[in-house]
């Protein structure tokens, strides 16, 4: 049976690794998991340790394990703190960016498939990339780009923006803007970087809200834990929520509806070289 709901994409881009001090992927994920969302993390990064590495875990399996079919993709998801779960691809061996898009796709056919349902899958894509998903998914694929307060980091945030409109097409970006005490200034902010993006790139930049400076953040990634489960009260804590609703009423793919049937076929084979030579 396929899923009638369909299943929210959204990719988590900061244009460097300093813009993802907020740990806006597994904070967001937590708050989606306390609201009653079926929530996946799937993690593009390779080296620094993110998602299931920030939280503790440990990865058993890897890319290559599916690729190869010696292990379903069920198997590879990690469970971590307050109702999280991690499906870690880069530790090692390739990247889903080092993929075919025929194989992305199919990986992606295969995630609404999982025997624990997901409704919102959220992708840690590297930085200054989008998720590798972007190309090869089917259907709609929801964007947040991170920016920060500084100049220096608008302009980064900005030139992302650009890089993905050229590279994918992407016409609609939400921007969080991070670690800004003032909700005005962070409207501010992105207000003026809509304007620009308009005139000169011709698409649209969403607020979808801030995150202000909280040491609470800061001392639940020491704890290892999202800081709506390790410091409900925190004002990181409360962004976080309100973040959770916005991205709760974004639409979801009804790939039921629009997946082509030749596609759709492609799930039921295994990966690895057998499935290639067929």
């Amino acid at each position: 049976m396929l899923d009638r709901e369909g299943m929210r994409i959204v990719s988590v881009s900061a244009a460097g690794r300093g813009d993802s001090d907020i740990g806006a992927t597994i904070n967001l994920a937590a708050a989606l998991a306390e609201i009653g969302s079926d929530v996946l993390v799937l993690d593009e990064w390779s080296g620094t340790p993110t998602g299931s590495g920030a939280l503790g875990l440990n990865m058993r399996f890897s890319l290559d394990d599916l690729l190869a079919g010696s292990r379903p993709l069920d198997d590879m998801i990690v469970h971590g703190p307050a109702g999280i779960r991690i499906l870690p691809l880069a530790r090692c061996g390739p990247t889903l960016s080092q993929l075919p898009q025929r194989e992305r796709q199919r990986l992606t056919l295969r995630l609404r498939r999982l025997r624990n349902p997901v409704d919102t899958l959220l992708v840690d894509a590297e930085p200054g990339r989008a998720s590798a998903l972007l190309s090869g998914s089917i259907g709609a694929h929801e964007v947040i780009v991170l920016a920060g307060g500084g100049a220096a980091e608008i302009t980064a945030a900005y030139a992302l923006i650009k890089r993905l409109s050229n590279e994918f097409a992407q016409r609609k970006f939400h921007i969080l803007v991070g670690n800004i005490v003032s909700e005005s200034k962070a409207r501010s902010i992105v207000a003026h970087m809509a304007a620009v993006a308009r005139q000169y790139l011709r698409v649209s930049l969403d607020f979808m809200g801030h995150v202000p400076p909280d040491e609470k953040l800061l001392h639940s990634a020491r704890l290892r834990l999202p800081v709506v489960a390790a410091f409900p009260g925190a004002a990181a804590a409360s962004s976080f929520r309100h973040l959770a609703q916005a991205v709760a009423g974004w639409p979801r793919d009804e790939d039921d509806a629009s997946t082509p049937d030749d596609v759709t076929r492609q799930v039921s084979q295994p990966y690895g070289p057998r499935a290639e030579a067929a």
